[in-house]
């Protein structure tokens, strides 16, 4: 079987951080970004985040890893994940308009059988809602934790795929890419999948309040 070709759009701290761990499990990847003068800096070796070992793990794999403003490159694709992040103002209201304008720019590129994942956090019914055949479309939860990244992406608890029908088996692409990293894989509806990413932020911020909280009481 041919090695699966992973792509993400957006080089955001979680599709720079989530290209350099495909690249860790010696797939190459195509990191895009439509900003030239991102691109540039990222081929420089300047990182435009600051995490622990990020520099490192892409220093030992750059063979593996192609930074590109070419939305053309991602035509090489097997897999594409959609890694944009989602503004949220301060009533809690996210703007989705990078999400869908990254799968706008990615779309025409993907290849015949090529697969397009979310990795963005979206509301229950969003990933199903995309122009997309549901046999090329999934959604993944990502778990990435700021100042431990590296170790969340290079070595992942579980993997949560939102699916079309998780009755059906994993498109062969992106089965072989999760499967490297050894953890289990847990297929569920898109919204469930969904809902989980939302579930693990939610328990999150309640172990703030609960820290916070229990400070006071301390105190």
């Amino acid at each position: 079987m041919t090695v699966p070709v992973i792509g993400y759009a957006g080089m955001t701290h979680l599709g720079l951080v989530s290209a350099s761990a495909a690249a860790a499990q010696g797939f190459r990847t195509i990191a895009f970004d439509s900003d030239a003068a991102l691109i540039a800096q990222l081929n420089r070796g300047a990182l435009p985040v600051s995490e622990p070992g990020l520099g490192e793990l892409i220093a030992r794999h750059k063979r593996d890893l192609v930074f590109t403003a070419d939305a053309a490159a991602l035509g090489q694709c097997n897999v594409i994940y959609i890694a944009v992040d989602v503004p949220t103002d301060d009533n809690a209201k996210s703007d989705l308009t990078p999400i869908k304008t990254m799968v706008d720019r990615v779309r025409p590129h993907l290849a015949a059988k090529g697969l397009l994942v979310i990795l963005s956090q979206v509301p229950p019914g969003y990933t199903r809602a995309l122009p997309v055949p549901a046999a090329q479309l999934y959604y993944r939860v990502e778990t990435l934790v700021f100042g431990r990244a590296v170790e969340r992406a290079t070595k992942p608890e579980r993997f949560i795929v939102g699916c079309a029908d998780r009755r059906q088996p994993l498109h062969h692409a992106l089965k072989t890419f999760l499967e490297s990293f050894s953890c289990p894989i847990l297929p569920m509806a898109y919204e469930s999948a969904e809902l989980a990413k939302i579930s693990i932020n939610f328990c999150l911020v309640a172990s703030i309040s609960v820290a916070n909280t229990l400070a006071e009481v301390c105190e």
